[in-house]
């Protein structure tokens, strides 16, 4: 792809207000400054260790950046945005929280691991005359995941997770102000400038797997609880 072409789909996907907002200024200063104060009420808290707190802290952290991955099998080959954290302030929070949350995650009866796992499921499925097979689709799924509502249903699966206490000192209102600290910090730099995303969370995040399958999960029980006869 042509560099030109690439930036234009790129600068057009950005031109969405609804997703993301042009900062004037790079916020990793005052998100690292965010960061650092939570980290330190942990460790004031007695909730992690010196050596943690040495760890989760940012010092001369870079903005995250922003690039775009081909969709080469789709016409017009548009743009998948993926943003890269590593080195960002709330890297490390962000993959601590994520395997704090990660046993939440896969413990619905339609859950499956992967590609393989899916097609061993259905190798002895037959369907009858009167059966169809439906498979559904969500565009831009981490884009679409409103972060509030993910949050709240963080803290609801924390909530009636009996072991959560088995894997950290935090407590569940500590790991909701961590998310927090990371979802304000979804914002990117691109040739120079740097963008907020203000809605949904964004792709390369450690996190964003997590919450967006959380959702899912939530969103697919309640549709399956209200059918008289569940497929």
């Amino acid at each position: 792809m042509k560099k030109q072409d690439y930036d234009e789909k790129l600068v057009k996907m950005l031109s969405n207000d609804e997703t993301y907002e042009n900062l004037k200024r790079d916020p990793t200063a005052k998100t690292e400054k965010l960061l650092n104060k939570f980290i330190s009420r942990l460790l004031d808290n007695q909730k992690i260790t010196q050596g943690e707190c040495f760890n989760l802290k940012s010092s001369d952290a870079q903005a995250p950046r922003l690039h775009g991955q081909p969709k080469v099998h789709k016409p017009d080959i548009p743009l998948r945005p993926i943003v890269s954290f590593i080195g960002s302030p709330t890297y490390a929070l962000s993959k601590k929280i994520v395997k704090i949350l990660a046993p939440l995650v896969g413990n619905t009866e339609s859950h499956v691991r992967n590609s393989s796992d899916f097609v061993e499921s259905i190798t002895n499925l037959l369907l009858e005359d009167d059966e169809i097979l439906v498979s559904f689709d969500i565009v831009s799924l981490f884009t679409n995941i409103p972060t509030t509502l993910a949050v709240e249903i963080a803290k609801k699966r924390l909530t009636e997770c009996n072991d959560f206490q088995e894997r950290t000192n935090l407590s569940i209102q500590d790991v909701c102000e961590g998310l927090d600290v990371c979802m304000q910090s979804s914002y990117f730099a691109f040739r120079g400038k740097y963008f907020k995303q203000i809605f949904g969370t964004p792709m390369g995040s450690p996190v964003s797997p997590i919450l967006a399958n959380l959702v899912m999960e939530d969103i697919e029980n309640k549709a399956m609880s209200e059918f008289h006869h569940p497929p």
